[in-house]
Parts: structure tokens; sequence; C-alpha cells
């Protein structure tokens, strides 16, 4: 019996500080997550951006099959 109020007590101080390292290693990670979401979101919206700028651009300049190829997408 005294070997298991041993081990209780010697848990109860470890048990606390376990549950704390896991939960801020779990929000660690998520954080983690959104920063990789996020740069990936802003890239995206740099590159539509960027090919809505071109397409406005030279809309008015191009060919009419030249045109056509941007307006399918295959920039």
């Amino acid at each position: 019996m005294n070997e298991i109020n041993t081990i209780i007590m010697g848990m109860s101080t470890a048990v606390p500080h376990t549950i704390s390292t896991q939960v801020s290693a779990h929000s660690t990670g998520l954080m983690q997550i959104n920063s990789a979401l996020n740069q990936q979101r802003d890239s995206m919206m740099g590159i539509t951006n960027y090919v809505m700028g071109v397409k406005k651009m030279s809309s008015g300049k191009l060919k009419y099959r030249e045109l056509d190829v941007l307006k399918k997408g295959r920039l």
C-alpha cells in the first residue's frame, strides 16, 4: 500500500505539468498550421491579382486569338 501512495504522490505533480505541456504543444501546432494556411492564401491572392492585372492591361492591346487564350486561363 505504501508503494501505491508513493506513486500517486509522485504523479500528482507530474500530471498537471504534462497536461500543460501537451496543451501548449497543441496550441503551437495550431498556430503553425494557421500561419502556413495564411501564407498560402496570401500567395494565391497575389497570383490572382497579378493575373487579373495582366488580363486588364493587355485586353485592349492583344489580337483576338491571344486574348482568347488569356480568357481560357492558359497564361
